[in-house]
């Protein structure tokens, strides 16, 4: 279903004539204050809040473990949480600003240069919401479609509650009640494309998980294929277990063997417990303080019920010689539970479209309770259109509009016609739009735009016309 709603782009003069970004934290808050990302921003103040309000800007990310770690978490991981200065590698863009004085007036030598050898002009590809240290992100690339959404958004939509077994491999067992979104009803929300065959899940320590659609049942104790659609069986309540976590009472009988009277699905949850969840963050591993271990599960954690109901079991490391010790045919549900989403992608990607870089934004999707959903979806999107005019009231034409999505970089680029108008179809989320052309000075040089989607009600919030 599409809506439209006018977003009034006026120029007067050369001067766009609506608020600027909104104040969005880049990752890692703790770099805030940085020198250089400062001077970045004071050279290039419609860059707040997007990818390049970044360390990926001048930083590399890497692979480790056989996981792919945004410039963040490889530079941690790799120095430690605090790495001494100047040991960080540079990318090709971060090496040319370094050596020309890490200054403003460096920032702006290299406009027309080419760091990264890609045939994109360091300008240019900044402006168009690209990183110029990277050969492989320039702009012609064409992202999936892709839905962001924030907390508000999902906190509105229809949540389900269950209380359930986590059982894990070689930490404690734990029982829980977890709210959330069923994760069929979110790729409902977001319009699953037919030839969807599955989604993989990723949290932004470098973690990932694919889940198909569908799997045949029943399952293969010992290998059990968790799947989005189940169906996921009612578990048993057994109660008084010393190596059991019960943080939360719901009044069962301590029978062994109770059957849960809920409902269990594959959830997106946000409440344990009654709780919101912490938001997950690096610290040092405390046995071993050379590696970064996540702390935390939220602010959203998949949750996976077991496809083989059945009892806790204590953890490998530590046998008793009861009928409690592991058992590998047992279903250990817990170790598919991902903590700290921030990005789920419908599988496959479609034809001739280019993977999100959603590790690069995926702390400050985190931080801000934010999730992107992109790949074999069609989301509903209302039109913004609009116009660009002289102070005469005469239009511009051909001015190049690059429309990016908060964290995460372009995902539309549009060009207004000879009458100086545009208009363009977005799903709801956070953007911001950037427009350019040579010869010209647009002021503010970017306007912050959330498009906002409650029920099939879409409508525009917080725009500020001067």
């Amino acid at each position: 279903m599409r809506k439209g709603i006018l977003l009034a782009v006026l120029l007067s003069g050369l001067v766009w004539m609506l608020g600027g970004p909104g104040d969005v934290q880049g990752a890692y808050s703790a770099h805030q204050n940085d020198r250089d990302v400062n001077n970045f921003l004071s050279v290039y103040p419609f860059a707040k809040g997007t990818k390049l309000d970044d360390c990926a800007l001048c930083h590399p990310g890497g692979t480790s473990g056989g996981r792919t770690y945004g410039s963040c978490d490889y530079c941690h991981l790799t120095y430690g949480l605090n790495p001494p200065h100047g040991s960080v590698p540079l990318n090709s863009y971060g090496q040319a600003y370094s050596g020309t004085g890490r200054n403003t007036e460096a920032l702006r030598s290299l406009e027309p240069g080419d760091s990264d050898g890609d045939t994109f002009k360091d300008g240019d590809e900044i402006w168009a919401l690209f990183f110029p240290g990277d050969k492989d992100d320039f702009p012609g690339l064409i992202p999936s479609h892709a839905v962001l959404l924030t907390q508000e958004r999902i906190l509105a939509l229809p949540s389900h509650s269950q209380y359930l077994l986590g059982n894990t491999t070689n930490q404690r067992d734990q029982y829980a009640r977890y709210r959330g979104l069923k994760v069929t009803d979110l790729l409902k929300h977001v319009n699953i494309r037919p030839e969807a065959t599955g989604i993989t899940i990723f949290a932004p320590d470098g973690f990932s998980r694919t889940f198909p659609l569908d799997v045949p049942d029943p399952q293969t104790p010992g290998s059990p294929q968790y799947d989005v659609m189940g169906p996921y069986p009612k578990g048993f309540y057994y109660g008084g277990l010393d190596f059991v976590d019960y943080a939360y009472d719901p009044g069962y009988p301590y029978e062994d063997g109770f059957r849960i009277p809920d409902r269990l699905h594959l959830i997106l949850a946000y409440l344990r417990d009654g709780d919101p969840l912490r938001k997950g963050i690096l610290i040092r591993d405390p046995a071993n303080p050379a590696r970064l271990v996540l702390d935390g599960e939220g602010p959203y954690r998949l949750i996976v019920p077991q496809k083989i109901a059945g009892s806790p079991d204590r953890g490998r490391p530590v046998p008793a010689g009861d009928e409690w010790d592991y058992d590998s045919n047992k279903d250990h549900n817990w170790g598919a539970a991902i903590r700290s989403v921030a990005a789920i992608r419908v599988e496959p990607l479609p034809e001739g479209t280019t993977d999100l870089r959603w590790q690069e934004g995926g702390w400050n999707l985190v931080d801000n309770g934010r999730l992107v959903i992109y790949g074999a979806i069609d989301p509903c999107t209302v039109r913004v259109w609009g116009k660009v005019e002289k102070e005469n009231g005469k239009p511009i034409a051909d001015v190049r509009l690059s429309i990016g999505l908060v964290s995460l970089g372009q995902v539309k680029e549009v060009t207004t016609d000879k009458w100086g108008r545009f208009h363009v179809d977005l799903p709801a989320g956070e953007y911001v739009i950037i427009p350019s052309k040579a010869g010209y000075q647009f002021g503010p040089e970017s306007i912050s735009i959330q498009l906002s989607e409650h029920g099939r009600s879409l409508e525009f919030t917080g725009i500020q016309v001067q």
